[in-house]
């Protein structure tokens, strides 16, 4: 498939399958997808391609998904500030890696990484993981403490390439792997970051491993700010990252109680973007991602656009069974990603559907 064909598909599921609105698009903004200007062509085509014509009672109310993460300040109930505690007697899946700060050079940052083969993992609807404990090992959710903060600055990952490791090997200290651009931003905004985690209530409860839920979601927020300083500099993947972060967000509003819709609206849009910007490092995760959005649509009751999306896939996989010599790699990822959105579709209707493991 070429270039233009690969991007008149991605804007035919943007569009609802009206290649009117594609025609428009691509004669007045070209080949680049750009968010503002597929807004642009929607407000032109008033009502065409609309996927939102379920009956009422199966929609959910419209929900304005705010441009940043620091834009939303969680209203945390009385379990969000609870910290579920394993077992003492077992051992902690979790052990500490010293990192230093790349943007405001401190050292000795509470990182923590996870034992191999202490837990095991399932994933909710959404593939957001949900942990569960293995053999000697205490139970801990692992996303309590998969994000480093920076006290100094609110620099936030759960990648530690982000931030300066050392090497015991060449005992010297490997450089973080954020482009220049993302930390000179960073630099120029920790008076932003710092006046977000005021306005949060989550305290010192960020720096304490394992966190409790209010501040596990905080920390995730951190690490979007950081991933949509990465999206501007469009570094790849960025987009998937902050869908990601958003989809254990929600995962994390459920396991404390509260309601993780905005979470789902938000992950949904930074998701979308990655697909129609092809912005994904691995070519299995824009299968996984196109499955996530699948499930993301039915969640809302968008059942005709959660079908393109499969279709999406199936187009795929035909594209590549007709090639001379198939990637068999990508074709056996599109294959398992499909069945698995096929398997969704027929047990819709199943009463425990949407559970989440452990709910």
């Amino acid at each position: 498939m070429s270039e233009d064909q690969e991007i008149r598909r991605r804007l035919l599921v943007l569009f609802k399958n009206s290649a009117e609105m594609v025609d428009a698009y691509l004669s007045q903004f070209g080949t680049d997808i750009n968010m503002k200007h597929i807004q642009v062509i929607r407000e032109q085509f008033p009502g065409v391609g609309d996927t939102n014509s379920m009956p009422a009672a199966a929609q959910e109310p419209e929900v304005v998904v705010p441009k940043s993460s620091m834009d939303i300040l969680f209203k945390f109930n009385d379990k969000a500030f609870e910290t579920p505690q394993g077992d003492p007697t077992k051992d902690s899946p979790l052990y500490p890696r010293v990192v230093d700060c790349p943007i405001c050079q401190k050292w000795g940052l509470n990182s923590q990484e996870l034992r191999a083969k202490s837990l095991s993992v399932m994933n909710d609807p959404f593939m957001a993981p949900v942990y569960k404990s293995i053999g000697q090992f205490r139970e801990v959710n692992y996303l309590l403490a998969s994000v480093t903060v920076c006290s100094g600055c609110f620099l936030a990952s759960p990648d530690r390439k982000d931030f300066e490791l050392y090497n015991r090997t060449t005992r010297e200290n490997q450089k973080s792997q954020l482009a220049p651009q993302v930390i000179r931003e960073l630099k120029e905004t920790i008076a932003t970051r710092k006046a977000f985690f005021d306005k949060t209530g989550v305290g010192d409860a960020l720096y304490t491993i394992p966190r409790s839920y209010a501040a596990a979601i905080v920390s995730y927020q951190f690490a979007d700010i950081r991933a949509e300083m990465e999206a501007n500099a469009k570094v790849q993947g960025a987009y998937f990252k902050r869908g990601n972060y958003w989809l254990r967000i929600a995962l994390l509003c459920r396991q404390a109680g509260m309601d993780d819709r905005l979470a789902l609206q938000v992950a949904a849009e930074h998701l979308k973007t990655a697909f129609y910007m092809s912005d994904f490092p691995k070519a299995d995760l824009e299968c996984q991602t196109i499955y996530t959005l699948f499930n993301l649509c039915l969640y809302f009751g968008n059942a005709k656009e959660a079908r393109d999306y499969l279709t999406v896939l199936e187009q795929q996989r035909q594209d590549q069974e007709k090639l001379e010599k198939p990637n068999e790699e990508i074709l056996a990822s599109i294959r398992k990603w499909l069945e698995m959105g096929k398997k969704r579709w027929e047990d819709r209707d199943e009463p425990n559907f949407w559970k989440t493991p452990g709910l």
